[in-house]
């Protein structure tokens, strides 16, 4: 009897990452030409400082939209860290298109800063949205590569909330190396051949 075969396959790529993007040696995550959104990790040259977030521009993940996505991190350390250390990534999701509305935990939906919902602290916030995961750091100062997570998005529409629970500065005075890849994983049932 033959049998169905249910494969995982690419699906949208978008890579997360400020205007000034150029990514040298092996520090770039992509392998195809994918949708770009802003998300600039250096807080406006001066760097992510520790307790501080972070929220991309709001993206459409399309609908119908993949099942899942992988993320993946490449977070530039211009200073000595503990090995360890750790950078969680939120998902703020809203089933609305306008940006900046029914964003859980309301972020403004517009690459920058992010200070809490109006009423409590980045710690606090965070916990009312969707964990995709942790970025955990060796001591390497440079560029460091590593799998955040992988998760299924609730809403359409949604952005990235990076939080830098490190004691030590993201990025320094650049983000140009700096990225974060978020890949549909498309689920597929396959004839027997």
């Amino acid at each position: 009897m033959a049998t169905n075969e249910v494969l995982i396959k690419g699906g949208v790529h978008y890579s997360f990452q400020s205007g000034v993007y150029v990514p040298t040696g092996n520090s770039d995550l992509t392998t195809t030409t994918p949708t770009v959104v802003g998300l600039t990790l250096d807080e406006g040259g001066t760097g992510l400082s520790a307790g501080a977030a972070v929220n991309s521009d709001q993206v459409d993940l399309g609908d119908p939209r993949p099942e899942q996505f992988t993320v993946t991190a490449a977070i530039e350390f211009f200073a000595a860290i503990l090995a360890g250390s750790l950078v969680p990534f939120y998902w703020s999701y809203s089933e609305n298109s306008a940006v900046g509305v029914g964003n859980i935990g309301n972020p403004d939906g517009i690459d920058g800063a992010y200070s809490g919902d109006g009423g409590g602290t980045v710690a606090e916030s965070v916990l009312q949205m969707q964990l995709i995961g942790t970025f955990v750091t060796t001591d390497l100062v440079g560029v460091q590569k590593a799998k955040v997570g992988t998760f299924s998005p609730l809403g359409q529409f949604g952005q990235l909330i990076v939080v830098n629970d490190t004691a030590t500065l993201i990025c320094g005075t650049d983000d140009i190396e700096s990225s974060v890849l978020m890949v549909g994983q498309i689920t597929e049932i396959q004839a027997a051949a």
